[in-house]
């Protein structure tokens, strides 16, 4: 659900990003440019010209998107707008032991530092854009931990007073 809200976030970011670059470009077709470049939509029309900017829309949002990421996770309390509204938040962590149902024990469980921030948003994203959903291996990995959380040494949790 955290990501479904930090989607549409950074969706309406894209799109007024996309909308602002045709405004500047003087490009009036909105349908066809809307269909490339916000919903990035491929068809036998599509021209080599038209394949390089979707490629460069689609680094410069990639990068927007890990920028988000390590603004939110390690200076704006270890949360995205999206881990906020669901209570989470993103903490270091080294070694985690399971001490009762749902609950585990957090060692160091301090908060990210950018350098934490920044690996564990460029592995996310750019495993997403190489069409490897790092995100399912939480199903694999003990505690619900995504790969992209035990490379980086974080772990989500619940933040204190939320139930």
């Amino acid at each position: 659900m955290a990501e479904m809200v930090d989607f549409f976030i950074l969706f309406f970011i894209k799109a007024t990003m996309v909308l602002t670059i045709m405004h500047v470009s003087g490009i009036k077709d909105i349908s066809k440019f809307a269909m490339h470049y916000i919903i990035e939509e491929i068809d036998e029309d599509t021209s080599m010209e038209d394949l390089q900017k979707m490629m460069i829309v689609a680094l410069i949002y990639r990068l927007l998107v890990c920028v988000y990421e390590i603004i939110c996770i390690w200076g704006a309390g270890g949360a995205t707008p999206g881990k906020f509204l669901l209570g989470l938040r993103v903490v270091t962590c080294d070694t985690s032991v399971l001490i009762a149902p749902s609950r585990v024990l957090v060692i160091p469980s301090s908060n990210v530092n950018i350098t934490t921030s920044i690996i564990r948003a460029l592995i996310k994203n750019f495993s997403i854009a190489s069409f490897f959903p790092a995100f399912i291996t939480l199903l694999f990995f003990q505690h619900n931990r995504t790969a992209y959380d035990i490379v980086a040494g974080t772990i989500v949790v619940k933040r204190n007073g939320v139930r």
